[in-house]
Formats: structure tokens, C-alpha cells, sequence
């Protein structure tokens, strides 16, 4: 797939959009969190409140939230911080005409794209990333899946930038703000703001390019162009809040599922045996991100006063739906604690569900477990430690082995 030079106005410095380095904490690692999900999940029978808010972790109470998009609404959790850097997008908005054009739009551009193509090329980059390791070492974020993401992101929503570097740090620092600042940090926010600027000039100039040169293109972005039923504005607004959640997306789970298996040695045998099969590590990957996922959790407000599983919610309450701990709730993973690759894929909530499941699932359920298995086909002798960069994680050292 062609890509072409966008013309970006702005200018920006990297230092000023850079998410800053920082320690781990308790909750940055997989076993606390972990623990948390199974103790919770058996103790608590119904959702539970605390003050102003409720606490869901059930498996049937997390499905009901998420189903339950009238009761449950998720416009007053993410649409002031979405609209703030990129303008609405189809994750900050309940259900409404502008919704039901713009998701249809964006479903049938993403389904007119050649994702095989996409990933094929992606998986190219992975294989260079790994050669040029050679027999020592390998930075598994930074210098492969992040990489790599950043690849598929500019081949899928066909944007091409000058620097790469950037290119990742400015949808990095949104992303920070949109999905993952709800405590609304200032520093946050500040490096959003400025970084919004870079993105929506890179958008524009492109749209506007391909509009004078009458050739949309093949990828996302032509294929969103070619929709009557959008504006210019409305395919930058789309393409942005797609590609902000892309990259660090991925990377966060490639390098939790290889933490998770490279450091149980029985595990990572069981996945490296099942690397070369496609649907066999989609499962090993789901399975590892039950055990450490990228985000344990999904918030909604309640839009009016309503109940669930026998419990009396008021309007206006903060409703945090416990995912992780939901997909250790036996009543939905028999034997929770076995990892298993042949599990349905319907019990796994890793990318939302309901109105508004993750947008780019289908590209995340071939590009994860492509980046996971040429790992472990190259051997994978031991994982250190992750360093992180703010919610992110950055940095994971990995000792290559034997090729498998």
C-alpha cells in the first residue's frame, strides 16, 4: 500500500509532547492486579458502592453495563476530553444520528481496506526489526511492537509523516489524555493540547492534498472520503480518534502477553509450540491478557436513576466496570486460573463490547498475535522488567534464544 508525504504547518517540539519517563508502581506489574480480580469476583456477589460510585466485577453485571447503553452512557466520561483534541468521535458519544452515520461510516471504510495486505507489510517490519537485533537482545516495545504499530497505523489510516518519532509521541500523548486522564492531570492535558495541533494539521493537509490531486486512496482515509454522507472535517475526526488509540494499544499488549508468558516457563513452552498457528496464539494471547490486561476496567455514568442485579443506582453515579476481574469470573471461564486457548472468544472483554466496543479489534486480532509469535519463534530466553512512560509501558528487554 502507497503512502504519501503529508504537509504538516505546525511546528512542534518533541520535548514538549514527550511522555515523561516514571517509576512502577504496585499496580504496574501483573500479579497485584491480578489478585485483586480473583479475590474481588469471589467475594462480591452483586455490583458494590462506594460513596458516589459503583463497582461492578461480575461477568453478567460487566455484559449488562456495556449492553445497557441507554442506562449506562458514556458521552459524560470521554466526550470533553475527546472533543477537546480532536473533535467528537464515535468512543464520546451515546446514541444519537450523528453516531449511527459516523459508526457506519467508519465500519465500511475499515471493512473496504485490505487488512491482510496492511498486517503482511507490518509483519515484514517485525521481521527486520528482529534480524537487526541479531543473537543479543531486544527492546520489545520500543524498538519492535511500538514500531510496528506505528507502521500499521500510517499504512491503514493513510497518513505518512516525516518523523517518525513524532508521528508516535503525538498520538501517544493524546491518547493519554482522551482515554487514560480521567483525574484530568494539567501536564497531561498541556501535552495533548499542543500535540492535537500537530495531528489535525497532518489530517487536513492530506485530505486537502488528495482532494486537489482527485485520488482519495485505498486506505482508510479514501475510503472514508469516498462517503457522501461525511464532511472533510468529519473524515479527520474520524481518522484521528482512530489512529490515537492504535499504537500504544498494541503495544501495552504485546509486551504484558510476553511478560506474562516469558516469565512461566510451562506457559511460554505451551505458546511458542502454538506460534506458527494463527487462531491457537489469538487464544494464548487473549488468555495472557485475561491475566494482565491493558486496561483492567470501563467507566460509565448511569443517565437515570436504574438497577442492576438487584442494586438501586441514582442518576449521575460513576459506574467503573471491572473487565479484568470479570474474566476471571468462573461463571464465564470455568477453572479461571488454567489458561486456555480454546476458550470462546464471545466471554473476552478486552476491547469493550455493547455500542461501543474498540473500533480497531479486527486489526488488533491479527497484528497482537502476529507480533507475539515471531517473539517466540525466535526464541525467547528471558524478559526483564518493564520501564514505563507515564500509563505506558516503554521499555522491556528482552534476551533472545534459540529460534524455535
Amino acid at each position: 500500500m502507497e503512502l504519501t508525504m503529508a504537509n504538516p504547518t505546525a511546528s512542534i517540539r518533541l520535548d514538549d509532547i514527550r511522555t515523561p519517563a516514571s517509576r512502577a508502581g504496585l499496580l504496574d506489574g501483573p500479579t497485584l492486579l491480578d489478585f485483586a480480580a480473583r479475590i474481588g469476583v469471589k467475594l462480591l456477589s452483586r455490583p458494590l458502592k462506594l460513596g458516589k460510585t459503583v463497582h461492578a466485577l461480575r461477568h453478567r453485571d460487566v455484559r449488562e453495563i456495556l449492553r445497557r447503553d441507554l442506562d449506562f452512557i458514556i458521552a459524560p466520561v470521554n466526550a470533553e476530553r475527546i472533543d477537546a483534541v480532536n473533535g467528537p468521535f464515535v468512543l464520546g458519544m451515546d446514541r444519537s444520528d450523528q453516531l449511527t452515520t459516523e459508526r457506519r461510516a467508519l465500519y465500511s471504510a475499515l471493512s473496504a481496506v485490505d487488512l491482510g495486505e496492511v498486517i503482511a507489510a507490518s509483519a515484514r517490519r517485525a521481521d527486520e526489526l528482529i534480524a537487526a537485533a541479531g543473537e543479543g537482545s531486544i527492546d520489545a516495545i520500543g524498538g519492535y511492537a511500538r514500531i510496528v504499530a506505528g507502521t500499521t497505523a500510517r499504512a491503514l489510516f493513510g497518513l505518512a509523516t516525516p518523523d517518525e518519532t513524532l508521528f508516535l509521541e503525538v498520538a501517544r500523548a493524546i491518547f493519554a489524555h482522551t482515554f487514560l486522564n480521567l483525574n484530568g492531570d494539567a501536564a497531561i492535558t498541556e501535552r495533548a493540547l499542543k500535540a492535537s495541533v500537530q495531528m489535525r494539521d497532518w489530517l487536513t493537509g492530506e485530505i486537502a492534498r488528495r482532494r486537489a490531486a482527485k485520488e482519495t486512496g485505498v486506505d482508510f482515509m479514501g475510503a472514508l472520503m469516498r462517503q457522501p454522507m461525511l464532511t472533510d472535517d468529519g473524515v479527520r475526526r474520524i481518522v484521528g480518534g482512530m489512529l490515537v488509540g492504535s499504537i500504544d494499544t498494541t503495544a501495552t499488549s504485546v509486551a504484558k502477553i510476553l511478560t506474562v508468558l516469558g516469565r512461566a516457563q510451562k506457559l511460554g513452552d505451551a505458546a511458542t509450540r502454538d506460534a506458527a498457528q494463527p487462531v491457537r496464539m489469538l487464544g494464548w494471547c487473549r488468555e495472557a491478557l485475561r491475566r494482565w490486561p491493558h486496561n483492567p476496567l470501563v467507566q460509565r455514568q448511569t443517565a437515570v436513576d436504574t438497577e442492576l442485579n438487584g442494586v438501586a443506582i441514582p442518576a449521575g453515579t460513576k459506574v467503573f466496570a471491572w473487565t479484568q476481574a470479570a474474566m476471571q469470573d468462573s461463571e464465564a471461564f470455568p477453572d479461571p486460573r488454567e489458561m486456555r486457548p480454546d476458550r470462546p472468544a464471545a466471554g473476552y472483554l478486552h476491547f469493550g463490547g455493547g455500542l461501543h466496543p474498540c473500533a480497531g479489534r479486527a486489526v488488533n486480532d491479527l497484528q497482537i498475535p502476529m507480533l507475539v509469535s515471531k517473539m517466540l519463534l525466535r526464541g525467547v530466553a528471558k524478559v526483564g522488567g518493564i520501564d514505563w512512560a507515564g500509563p505506558f509501558p516503554d521499555r522491556l528487554l528482552i534476551e533472545l534464544g534459540r529460534p524455535s
